[in-house]
């Protein structure tokens, strides 16, 4: 069974079980795979997605409820936020675990250092670590790692 395909065993299995709020997260989801599908031009067989569109939905969904979580913090909101949150937490469980910090700071560290990568290179580092990391690392938290590194490196070498 796909992923996607396990979207609609949820949904099912909510709609048995009477769980609305999986219910409507799942309903959610399942119509941004189906719009996918159709954006695609293919035919409206969830099992049609691969893995890594996949992925690349259910992230986006969950930037989209995070975004929207910030300004239900604000307002206040309580149970918006409640809401929000279970959301974000159903759409997480669809993604692979991704690296810690240390890791990925590892990971970039000898990226850097293989390739003899300077400043100038950041959109070269990003570009390896897409090719050989997707869906196994943050890539905002690589981002600010990458520019840290390096801002320090560019640092080092001043002083001397």
């Amino acid at each position: 069974m796909s992923l996607a395909e396990k979207i609609q065993e949820d949904v099912k299995s909510a709609l048995k079980g009477g769980d609305k709020k999986k219910l409507s997260i799942a309903r959610y989801l399942s119509s941004e795979l189906k719009n996918y599908l159709i954006k695609e031009n293919l035919d409206r067989e969830l099992s049609k997605i691969s893995d890594d569109n996949f992925y690349k939905i259910v992230k986006t969904q969950v930037k989209q409820k995070k975004e929207s979580l910030e300004f239900a913090e604000k307002a206040g909101d309580s149970i918006k936020v409640n809401d929000l949150t279970y959301d974000i937490e159903y759409l997480n469980g669809f993604l692979p675990q991704l690296k810690g910090e240390e890791e990925t700071l590892n990971i970039i560290t000898n990226i850097i250092n293989v390739n003899k990568f300077t400043s100038k290179d950041f959109g070269k580092i990003m570009g390896l670590l897409k090719k050989d990391y997707n869906n196994q690392i943050d890539f905002n938290l690589a981002s600010q790692i990458i520019k840290n590194t390096l801002n320090e490196w560019q640092t080092t070498i001043l002083k001397r």
